[in-house]
Order: C-alpha cells, then sequence, then structure tokens
C-alpha cells in the first residue's frame, strides 16, 4: 500500500511539497510495520484484511522567514480497514479527508464573537467513497493543543456537521483545531491544525 495522495479538479493533495518538512508512521494492528522520516512514504504489506493507522505530521518551513502564518504544523491519523482485492486494476485505500467551512474573512481570522458555526465534511482518498458521517467532534485550543475546548456539534439535514466555538473575548489568540470524524464504513480521521485561524 502506498499512501501517495491524489487530487481532484481543484485541489491537490500530495504529501511534500515545497516548504513543508514531517514524517509518517505506519501501523497494522497497533504494530509499526513501516516509518518515513519524510511526510512521504510506500509501505509494504500483507494482502488481507487488516486494521491499519496512518500518521502523518507535517511542519511548515522556508523563506522568507515568517512567510507561513496559517496551518503551519498539522498531525492527521487515519484509521480504516484494506485488503488486496485481486480483481481490481487500482484501488483507493479507504481514508478521510477532514474539509472545514467557515466564516473566516479572506486571510483566515474570525471576529471575537460567540455563536460562529464551523461546518465539517470530509471527502475521500481517490478510489474511496466515504459513507455518511456518524461522529463529528471539534475542540480548539489557544496554548497550540496544551489545553482544549470541546464544541457542541450538531448533524445537519444535508448530512453535513456543524461545530459552534466561543472566541468571545480572545482578540489576538490563534487558534489550533482538534477535529475526529468517524463515516458509516467504520473509517475514522483524527486531525490537529495548528493555527487554523486567527481571532481579530
Amino acid at each position: 500500500m502506498a499512501p501517495a495522495f491524489w487530487g481532484d479538479g481543484q485541489h491537490q493533495g500530495i504529501q511534500g511539497s515545497f516548504g513543508d518538512i514531517g514524517s509518517m508512521t505506519l501501523k497494522r494492528g497497533g504494530e509499526t510495520v513501516g516509518e518515513s522520516p519524510y511526510p512521504f512514504g510506500v509501505f509494504t504489506v500483507p494482502a488481507d484484511r487488516s486494521s491499519y493507522e496512518l500518521t502523518l505530521d507535517t511542519a511548515k518551513i522556508g523563506p522568507p522567514a515568517g512567510a507561513w502564518k496559517r496551518s503551519t504544523n498539522t498531525t492527521t491519523t487515519w484509521t480504516f480497514r484494506s485488503a488486496l482485492d485481486e480483481d481490481a486494476y487500482s484501488q483507493g485505500v479507504p481514508m478521510l479527508f477532514p474539509r472545514y467551512t467557515l466564516p473566516e474573512d479572506g486571510l483566515k481570522t474570525l471576529p471575537a464573537e460567540d455563536g460562529q458555526e464551523i461546518t465539517l465534511t470530509a471527502t475521500g482518498h481517490a478510489g474511496y467513497r466515504p459513507g455518511e458521517l456518524t461522529r463529528a467532534r471539534l475542540a480548539y485550543s489557544y496554548d497550540e493543543g496544551g489545553t482544549w475546548t470541546e464544541t457542541l456539534t450538531a448533524r445537519q439535514d444535508d448530512g453535513t456537521w456543524t461545530a459552534k466555538v466561543d472566541h468571545s473575548g480572545a482578540t489576538g489568540k490563534q487558534v489550533t483545531l482538534k477535529t475526529v470524524l468517524t463515516d458509516t464504513n467504520g473509517t475514522s480521521v483524527t486531525q490537529i491544525v495548528t493555527r487554523a485561524y486567527d481571532v481579530r
């Protein structure tokens, strides 16, 4: 299985591009079966159906100093089951990619107000069609994950989930987000995004 991330007509999910450093770790049944000191890698696994956990860490670097203002670090862990399909020419790994829609101003800042909604959805790795999201959790932190505030999430009629955040009195704070999503197939993803946005 090679965790190479493809894209669609509007997005690219290829890791290890300019300005990224990081690492990858693949576990099978809780045992580490592959590691890479880079934010990409190719791992060989058995053909039988197994449970996997793939963790990707990324960090933004590179000149000019301070160029990277948002999403400076990410840690994403995918949990899924996979097996070789002898009849398939190419298989998509059953992985979820979180998507966030928030009322930001184009510079990834939100006002210092209560009750603002962040919409949570997910897309799938190429070849994988996600099931409906059965669980969605979101927490935010002002100290890069030292302490977390859980949000109230709710499923909407269209299958999306919304989370309400309270940033009243938080002007000037940098916000780290932690999201956990699970679909009807049992595939899940946990993602931490450092400085996802700022409060103005």
